[in-house]
Parts: C-alpha cells; structure tokens; sequence
C-alpha cells in the first residue's frame, strides 16, 4: 500500500519509446522495501505506460501520430511481460557476471582489460484501485490502473545512450562515440549468454547510462517454442547470431573459452584478400626497401 503521484505535464514526460512513454513520478509505501523504488519518503521514479500509435487515417503507418492507451486488460498482460523482461535480464545478466568472475579468478595472468560493472535498474508493477465512488461505475477496491514503476537513473550529466538494437548483435554506436568501448563490452556479454544458454537466448537493447541500464530485451531463437519476451524479441538476430556477431578483444581472451565466430564481414575481407584485392594490382609484387 501506498501512494503514487505521477506528473502527466509535458515537462514530466521523460521520453517515447517504441512501445511505452515514460513520465517522472514519485512513490511513498506504506512498509517500505530496503532497496529500489518506494524505498525512501516521496521516491523520485520512472513511470512506465504502453501505448499504440494513432495516425490521421487507418492506412497510415508513418507521420504524425496520437499516443493511445490499450484497455486495462491489455496492459496488464504487457506490463506484467516486461515486468518479466527486467527479472529474466538480471538474471542473464548475473549468470554472465559469475562467468566472467569464475574465468578471471582461475587464470594465471589477469586479463588485459577492466570488466565494466553495470546493473538493470530495480522496478516493480504498481496497481491502482477505485476507493469508494469517485467515479461512475467504478467498483471499490477493482483496478483502476497499472503501472511499471523503475528506479530512476540519475545519470550525473552523463547522456543516455542506447548502445546496442536489438536487430543487430553488435555495437549501435560508432567507435567514436562516446560509450563505444562499453558498448563492445555487452556485445561480449551477448556470446556468453548465447554460449551458455545453449545458442537460445541473450540480452539486447543496452541502453542507460555507464552503470545503470533500463528497458532490456530477451531476444531467443525461434526454436524457443513460446515467446514469452514481447514485441521487441527479434528472433532472426539470435538464428543469425553467429554470421553478425564480430568477436572483439573480450571474446578472444583465452581465459574465456569462448567460440570464435567468423562475421560476414570479416569473411568478405578474407575473400578480398584471397582474390588479389589487398591493395595490390594484380602481377604486382611486394618488395622490402
């Protein structure tokens, strides 16, 4: 029990992503947990709604658009499937930290590179219900609304940066760009979830800040029988996870163990090079001064 108040304004819309908007709010429980959100007096949080676009006619899908909410039982089934999400992500995301820890810990010489720590931020569902008859033909005590509430990210200046899609299983951003080298780092977090979930399942959009990470997915493969993981789980990327996937100076460290993946990209080059294409015209030879 508690109360949320939660500021609909302009200036209290955060962002519009994909499939959710995201307002600033405020939370104050009743018995308060120890860590996350509500765990202190007047919280500042994330409030999280789904919503479907509106365009002008029923054949547009491009343009302006109006944000529509689904009807309560929709979004309780598509909150609940986030919910979902985040603690299915913390768990890869746990199991791929003790991976790395185990590896470290057993080598004979540290590795050449620091492990960035990151975590997903803490969240919860929130259920509002009707309290007497403040409204026409609302029952007391039914639900009135739910919300997916998350710990807000008080990034210190820092730009949220979105480092990896969840069409593609590298790096979203250039190398020049802040956030690169973190973004690389996750790209081989991915290879050892797909590694060690049997070639099935792994984490994509990265997206927060340097430590704290929101609105993860769970991308699996298609023989994963039932999608359990929403409209953003890309099941293609995971089938073709082996041909995209460019292994960088994480995969290969030896200590890890991991497979090494031949990207197309990397294919192409060496069939450049097979074919004469170094940057030598052909009958042309190299010669040491």
């Amino acid at each position: 029990m508690g109360e949320l108040i939660v500021d609909t304004s302009p200036q209290g819309l955060i962002g519009v992503g994909g499939f959710k908007t995201a307002h600033t709010g405020w939370l104050t429980l009743m018995a308060p947990p120890k860590i996350g959100p509500g765990s202190v007096a007047h919280d500042k949080i994330v409030v999280k709604r789904p919503y479907h676009k509106v365009f002008a006619t029923p054949t547009t899908t491009t343009g302006p658009y109006k944000i529509a909410r689904y009807s309560l039982i929709d979004e309780i089934s598509r909150l609940f499937k986030e919910a979902n999400i985040l603690y299915w992500a913390k768990s890869l995301l746990k199991l791929t930290y003790d991976f790395i820890d185990r590896c470290v810990a057993s080598s004979s010489e540290p590795p050449p590179f620091p492990i960035p720590r990151v975590r997903f931020v803490e969240g919860g569902l929130a259920l509002a219900y009707f309290q007497g008859d403040r409204k026409p033909g609302g029952k007391t005590g039914s639900t009135r609304a739910i919300f997916l509430l998350e710990e807000f990210i008080d990034s210190d200046g820092e730009d949220f940066v979105k480092f990896i899609h969840n069409m593609d299983a590298n790096p979203l951003i250039d190398y020049d760009e802040y956030g690169y080298d973190l973004a690389v780092f996750f790209s081989f977090m991915q290879h050892i979830q797909y590694a060690k979930t049997g070639k099935l399942a792994f984490i994509s959009d990265y997206q927060g800040s340097t430590t704290l990470l929101t609105d993860p997915q769970i991308l699996t493969h298609p023989d994963g029988r039932i999608d359990i993981f929403g409209d953003g789980n890309i099941e293609t990327t995971v089938s073709q996870f082996e041909k995209e996937h460019i292994c960088n100076e994480y995969c290969k460290w030896p200590a890890f163990g991991l497979e090494a993946y031949t990207s197309g990209e990397e294919e192409d080059e060496l069939e450049a090079c097979a074919d004469g294409e170094d940057g030598l015209a052909d009958g042309e030879e190299e010669h040491e001064t």
